[in-house]
């Protein structure tokens, strides 16, 4: 009996000094879409790797989904009772997926003295009726990216308004090398009929005055067949068919091509996020330096969208607290300030924010842009088919279908107050 009271002990040292747990190692599934990007994929994974390591009961297993199916596919897995732990959640989709019921309470699973170390705009966005439904991972101030190198070739010093940009945008629209044709252009349009399209156009339209979707009186109205609305279609189309300061084919590029165009040095100028620093660096590192940023262009007014990524946690997981462990790990100020500088997003963490990091002409125009953000109107369940859809099958409509401008805001304003009255 001694001998095996040795021997007992003797294991159990081994296993204090090797670390080895011998708990039930748990799965976490977290669908993302950042995992399936470039460059944010490598350090979400890193992010990952190191939680594993800190924790070894818990295994990260991720889903990789592009952004523009993220949607459809959470309702599809969530009719199919096969949600993940974690699903990437948006303020957008965020009253849709609590009409579904999908997503776990996070007040219940975070201190309120956490929650409020967010910045408190981007709580306002990621909370509906003042619960928060997003876990906030990182944050996108819309504004303008621009090629600087460029415009001190041509003199170009500062884009005020609009009319300054398609003066700007027709200036570093030319032939480059001499043979006769256009291969530089002013603006890198995403005119993709899906959310990164509408989402940047609804930056356009609201600088002009008008609202896809706003809720006044407590109802929602939209502005889509206003004067200022056809005053804003006109313009942005009229960029690809009369001013001809946006490669061929926009109606084919999404955020993705759109990088592309930048990095490859095909145009000048892109509507985004500072996000998009890093997307275009990751394929051209000689560009680092020469890409500064500005707010969007004013029209009757500046304005910028606080879009941000998130997570939300299943109602349906059964480990809950890890995933509330795991998402707090990776919007730690180590972790923020990792994620901005390799891929340009912004932290969501006040702590992480205030750092030094985040100066410069290169974030200068999205730290500008936060003065500017208006919220969007996240509790229609409904508004991700206006931003996802109707806005681009108007502008492509117009841009490359004959459809006239009137005609095709008609129609649209037609869709958004079915969908209004039907919600």
């Amino acid at each position: 009996m001694k001998l095996f009271k040795k021997i007992a002990a003797s294991i159990f040292g081994i296993c204090l000094f090797t670390n080895i747990v011998y708990a039930e190692q748990i799965t976490l599934k977290v669908m993302s879409t950042t995992i399936v990007e470039k460059p944010e994929g490598e350090v979400e994974q890193k992010f990952a790797d190191e939680f594993m390591k800190r924790n070894p009961d818990i295994k990260i297993e991720f889903i990789g989904t592009p952004m523009n199916s993220l949607y459809a596919k959470l309702q599809t897995v969530a009719i199919g009772g096969e949600l993940p732990d974690i699903f990437t959640n948006t303020p957008e989709f965020a009253a849709k997926s609590r009409e579904m019921g999908i997503t776990a309470d996070l007040e219940s699973l975070l201190e309120k003295s956490y929650i409020e170390g967010f910045y408190p705009s981007i709580l306002d966005q990621t909370s509906i009726d003042g619960k928060l439904e997003v876990f906030p991972f990182f944050t996108i101030p819309m504004g303008m990216l621009y090629r600087a190198d460029w415009f001190k070739e041509e003199g170009i010093e500062k884009i005020e308004n609009w009319e300054d940009f398609i003066t700007a945008a027709g200036k570093l629209t030319k032939d480059t090398d001499g043979d006769g044709k256009v291969d530089r252009w002013g603006f890198a349009m995403v005119g993709s009929r899906n959310g990164s399209g509408g989402g940047r156009f609804a930056q356009i339209l609201r600088s002009f005055g008008a609202y896809e979707l706003a809720k006044r009186n407590g109802e929602w109205q939209t502005d889509i067949d206003s004067k200022e609305s056809r005053d804003a279609f006109k313009f942005f189309t009229e960029l690809y068919t009369k001013h001809k300061v946006v490669p061929p084919g926009p109606t084919e590029v999404s955020y993705g091509e759109a990088i592309s165009l930048m990095a490859s040095g095909k145009t000048a100028m892109m509507i985004t996020g500072p996000h998009s620093i890093g997307a275009i660096l990751a394929q051209n590192p000689e560009l680092a330096g020469k890409i500064y940023s500005d707010v969007i262009p004013k029209g009757s007014k500046n304005v910028s969208n606080l879009s941000i990524g998130g997570f939300s946690i299943s109602s349906t997981s059964e480990h809950k607290d890890a995933a509330a462990k795991y998402l707090k790990f990776i919007v730690e100020t180590e972790q923020g300030l990792e994620w901005n500088r390799v891929t340009g997003r912004m932290p969501s963490r006040i702590e992480a924010g205030s750092q030094p990091q985040i100066s410069g002409p290169i974030y200068e125009g999205f730290v500008n842009a936060l003065e500017y953000v208006e919220p969007l109107p996240t509790s229609a369940p409904f508004y991700s088919q206006i931003t996802g859809d109707i806005l681009g099958e108007a502008y492509q409509s117009i841009m490359v279908g004959g459809v006239s401008v009137e005609e095709a805001t008609d129609y649209a304003a037609e869709r958004i107050r079915e969908l209004i009255d039907e919600n």
